[in-house]
């Protein structure tokens, strides 16, 4: 699967260039093709090749909550969401969290792109909508991140 790329808040100057590649290398070593019901395919075809890379499962946005993001390396929070549109806000705001309590650094938001979410359903999280809202709330999310758009 190919992907594009889009920086906020100096996203791309705060991840790693081995982190970029782990995230690079885990989205083009997928081979299912976008359709309805693909998405939970595609979701666990990169988490697997994620955690291969050794990124963690589930991390708790808080001690002894139940709150979790997908993922975390060094200092770096990863939400990767294939699933409803509504989602996508809540992975921004537990991000801040982490972020504002110093537990990552920067983040990673793995989303499709336009074209893909439409193969995979109605109303799914995509990056054109997500890069264009994260402009509009860049006061209230600034977290350094990086935005990997599934092609």
């Amino acid at each position: 699967m190919k992907h594009s790329i889009h920086s906020h808040c100096a996203g791309e100057e705060a991840v790693s260039s081995h982190v970029k590649d782990e995230i690079a290398q885990s989205i083009k070593g997928v081979a299912i093709k976008p359709a309805r019901g693909a998405a939970p395919k595609i979701r666990d075809a990169i988490l697997g090749n994620l955690r291969a890379l050794g990124w963690s499962g589930k991390v708790p946005v808080a001690k002894g909550s139940d709150i979790t993001i997908t993922a975390m390396r060094e200092d770096v929070g990863l939400c990767l969401q294939t699933g409803n549109m509504a989602r996508m806000y809540a992975d921004l705001v537990k991000l801040q969290t982490l972020y504002l309590d110093n537990a990552i650094k920067a983040a990673i938001l793995i989303v499709p792109s336009e074209p893909v979410a439409l193969l995979l359903g109605s109303n799914i999280a995509q990056a054109k909508r997500l890069e264009r809202e994260l402009d509009i709330f860049k006061k209230a999310y600034h977290v350094p991140t990086l935005v990997y758009a599934l092609e």
